[in-house]
């Protein structure tokens, strides 16, 4: 299941979200004291087990919190095993694809709702339930002699549904020969009860939980398929020295003093999480550090498996981590750097290494603990600033670490950072406002409509170099029009041709052309430009996702004419590449892939190559030859490459590989670009005109 929508009412400082779309990987930007923690939180009160305080609720809507109000609420969409698991237990039921959750301030119980489908409440004896089974039990020993059923203990049958296989079995069986030892003398009770014990029917995979279709629907969805929701914000800091005697009395309950010698452990947790990772049983530590040979293999142990688990989320060099024990009963964090070449340097305790890598390290100890402890699969994360104190490398360890997390889980995180900010469409970021006269949060979906400043870290993630530029009106009213592109490719053909053809019909001189961070940007950069002042358009490939952005700035209020696609003689060109005649490129690549090509056996890529692959553009064309020699150790086609090679040439004005054609299909570009520019200039005055004329003649 994966939550597709939410609603926070009256909690903390939330008195109505709204209905927020989210995706399976979404940031939460906002200023200190936003309200993004808030909202993390209260989606934890969708897990089964998580109670509802009274201070948690809203004080300013104490008249509305007299009546039932939903507190939080969520939409979730069934995969489909979930959906045919369902069908398989509930095979009279219509097909269930969505489902709500909700918890109020009035009952207990998370809350379920099933749009459009009538579920049955009525107490249903006919239902492959534990509690019928339980009842079917107790019903078959009322039935035995009373000197037989006074022996009889029940109470597995009076309890509550087994949490699982094995305990069902091992419950079933001690009750069996309990029941055989006291009916020895009755065959055919014996007999009677072999046939319920024995029955297929019986079995505890296929049983259900609830007495009513509506119950026990509820609680297999919650036992089987809803994911956990799964808060972390306490990320602790480790230093180096473990007292092991305190620690076990911590484990015990017994805590007296500090943990930590020398240096201090924040909390008894974060030991716990290190030795979980390392897979070190404190007790079988205790039973061989009287022998140094067995104590130094089991240590050994532990610290390989520890450097596996933290590396994959550590970015530069890799570390080693070493457990060493030493007399006292104390256990020391020994780290070292392990470089591309093998050596190993800077080895020494934790507590010699600087704050920002300690805090690093802890936060990857605590969140690789927590995440493999509570096995999480199809779990929703709930992060708290998962990247403060991090310099922008390892932000990126911790951005890797959460996008494989969100492979087989939905991942929901809070940041101030651009640096974690991985997806621009609306749903997988969302922004946090306080209103500070009302001390009301509101979230923004379409989030480039929020406050300048808390969509600072937003705008350096779009375009980290121009937000100075962005927000300063006076640029954007007195500046030439901005184009805005999909990619720094895009840019620099469109600055590097202006300058080569020297055309004054035609030429911008300079062009103000702003690269995107990629097509997920386009929209909202676009919008930010034109919210402050500036002419704004867009210049895009003819793909499908291309034309959608187009729709989508038209309801926007963006003119039609200020979206241009890439086309040719009426043509459309998947893109700007397009524009360049394919001998002309593939100089470029094969000048560029020389000694690659050379290795595999090609003088040169040719037009012929090229035809033979029959996609629609030029670099779809030579992706597929990269991709048929990907196990020659090809790589990936890299166009930027392409694109540095022709630039640099221009500018160094050696360019005779560059043909008539080429530049003449380069000037059609700009002439579109000029038209559109021109039209919509047209379309502008007209309006003003009209708003004039208006006003003249009510005056």
């Amino acid at each position: 299941m994966r939550l597709r929508k939410f609603r926070v009412k009256a909690y903390r400082c939330i008195h109505d979200s709204g209905e927020i779309t989210v995706g399976d990987l979404a940031a939460f930007v906002g200023r200190n004291e936003s309200g993004k923690t808030t909202i993390l939180q209260a989606l934890t009160l969708l897990n089964r087990d998580e109670m509802v305080s009274e201070l948690d609720l809203c004080d300013e809507m104490s008249e509305e919190l007299k009546d039932e109000v939903r507190l939080v609420e969520g939409d979730f969409d069934l995969s489909s095993n979930e959906i045919h698991l369902l069908k398989q237990s509930f095979p009279e039921l219509p097909e269930i694809r969505r489902v709500k959750l909700f918890r109020s301030n009035k009952k207990l119980k998370v809350q379920y709702e099933f749009e459009g489908i009538k579920i049955n409440e009525e107490e249903n004896n006919r239902l492959n339930s534990w509690e019928n089974f339980s009842k079917q039990i107790l019903n078959f020993l009322d039935t035995i002699p009373n000197h037989l059923r006074i022996q009889i203990d029940t109470e597995f049958f009076d309890g509550s549904v087994p949490k699982n296989q094995e305990i069902f079995d091992s419950g079933m069986a001690e009750f069996s020969n309990q029941f055989h030892v006291i009916a020895v003398q009755e065959p055919k009770i014996v007999e009677e009860w072999e046939k319920i014990y024995e029955s297929p029917e019986n079995q505890f995979s296929k049983f259900l939980s609830g007495e009513s279709e509506r119950s026990a629907l509820e609680n297999f969805i919650s036992s089987q398929i809803l994911p956990r929701f799964v808060y972390f914000s306490d990320y602790k800091k480790i230093y180096g020295n473990i007292n092991l005697n305190e620690f076990l009395r911590e484990e015990k309950g017994e805590r007296e003093g500090s943990i930590e010698f020398v240096e201090e452990f924040d909390k008894a947790e974060t030991v716990r999480n290190l030795f979980y990772l390392a897979e070190l049983d404190i007790r079988t530590l205790d039973e061989v550090k009287e022998s140094p040979s067995k104590c130094i293999k089991v240590l050994n142990t532990a610290s390989n498996r520890l450097t596996k688990k933290l590396n994959p989320a550590w970015k530069g060099d890799p570390i080693h981590v070493d457990l060493r024990y030493s007399p006292g009963n104390i256990m020391s964090v020994v780290i070292s750097d392990v470089h591309r070449d093998g050596t190993v340097t800077n080895t020494g305790l934790l507590n010699r290494r600087a704050e920002g890598f300690k805090w690093t390290f802890s936060f990857i100890v605590n969140f690789a603990a927590e995440t493999q402890r509570a096995e999480l699969k199809e779990a929703i994360l709930l992060l708290d600033e998962p990247a403060r104190n991090l310099h922008p490398t390892q932000q990126m360890g911790i951005s890797d670490l959460l996008k494989s997390l969100a492979g087989s889980n939905q991942v929901l995180y809070a940041t101030h950072s651009p640096f974690m900010i991985f997806d621009y469409t609306p749903g997988n970021l969302l922004v946090v406002e306080l209103d500070k006269r009302k001390h009301l949060s509101k979230i923004f979906y379409d989030y480039w409509n929020a406050d300048d400043k808390t969509l600072t870290p937003i705008l350096y993630g779009l375009s980290r170099g121009l937000v100075e530029s962005i927000v300063d009106r006076e640029i954007g009213t007195n500046s030439r029009p901005v184009i805005i592109v999909e990619t720094m490719s895009d840019a620099m053909y469109l600055n590097a041709f202006d300058k080569f053809l020297q055309d004054p019909n035609i030429s911008m001189n300079p062009l103000n052309v702003v690269a995107a961070y990629n097509k997920n940007s386009v929209l909202p950069l676009a919008i930010f430009y034109r919210n402050h002042g500036y002419k704004t358009f867009i210049l895009m490939d003819n793909s499908e996702e291309s034309k959608q952005i187009s729709s989508q700035l038209v309801s926007n209020e963006f003119s039609p004419v200020q979206t241009i696609f890439f086309e040719r003689e009426g043509r459309n060109l998947e893109s700007i590449e397009d524009y360049i005649v394919l001998e002309d490129y593939l100089h470029a690549v094969n000048q560029t892939y020389e000694i690659q090509l050379r290795r595999e056996g090609y003088s040169s890529l040719t037009s012929k190559d090229v035809a033979l692959k029959d996609r629609k553009g030029i670099l779809d064309s030579l992706k597929a030859i990269w991709e048929d020699h990907r196990e020659e150790n090809w790589g990936q086609f890299d166009n930027e490459e392409i694109t540095r090679y022709i630039c640099e040439k221009i500018a160094l004005e050696e360019t005779s590989f560059l043909s008539d054609k080429t530049k003449d299909q380069f000037r059609s570009l700009y002439r579109l670009i000029a038209e559109r520019i021109r039209q919509h200039q047209n379309a502008i005055t007209k309006s003003d005109l009209a708003k004039f004329q208006r006003v003249r003649a009510r005056d």
